[in-house]
């Protein structure tokens, strides 16, 4: 998705809740300039980021990729099919299939993220819960400070408020499901001014 169309979501779901920039901005820990910024499309914002302007505005991430009048049923994602979306841009360089996109009301958000060894690592820092089970290739991931190595058929749960990284060693793609646990009750943690922090995005 174009991340203008992106923006315009925030935005009409930003006027509809009653907030104003600073406002969001406030409480999705990001400053006024990336809240301008993402609604006007002119940057493109890591998945960690749109969590939590998610959870400032109080909705599920999928909002605001799309809006459709009504769910569906059920959403059969075939094998390589996913929405093919890329958050990280020159920063990360990661690679999300959004597997599940049109379902909108539901409390979970699951992706297929592809890290190549050659891409820097990422850094983050967001609200609700994230479990990770590996599909191939080995990913080191650090959760506060611990350091941990997982290789195909191994799975992690974690609390993603903690500050976290990632990256993919060894020769080959590492690419496993990653599913984010939504909970609008959980604000969004703000960034830590002193941190510094690899993003894309400025917030």
């Amino acid at each position: 998705m174009e991340e203008r169309q992106i923006g315009s979501n925030i935005r009409a779901l930003r006027t509809s809740a009653g907030l104003t920039v600073a406002a969001l901005a406030t409480k999705a820990g990001v400053t006024k300039s990336t809240i301008s910024k993402i609604e006007t499309g002119k940057i493109s914002t890591p998945i960690s980021t749109l969590v939590r302007v998610a959870s400032g505005l109080n909705v599920p991430l999928a909002r605001l990729f799309l809006e459709p009048q009504i769910d569906p049923a059920y959403v059969l994602t075939r094998a390589g099919k996913g929405t093919q979306i890329t958050r990280d841009g020159s920063k990360f360089g990661y690679s999300y299939a959004a597997l599940a996109l049109a379902m909108r009301q539901k409390p979970i958000e699951p992706f297929v993220l592809s890290i190549e060894p050659s891409d820097p690592i990422g850094k983050f820092q967001h609200g609700g819960q994230e479990f990770i089970f590996m599909l191939s290739g080995t990913l080191e991931i650090t959760v506060g400070d611990e350091t941990l190595r997982l290789d195909r058929g191994d799975s992690l749960y974690f609390d993603p408020t903690l500050v976290h990284t990632t990256r993919a060693i060894g020769k080959s793609v590492a690419k496993f499901l990653c599913v984010f646990v939504l909970d609008p009750l959980t604000p969004a943690v703000p960034v830590p001014k002193t941190q510094q922090w690899r993003k894309h995005g400025g917030d």
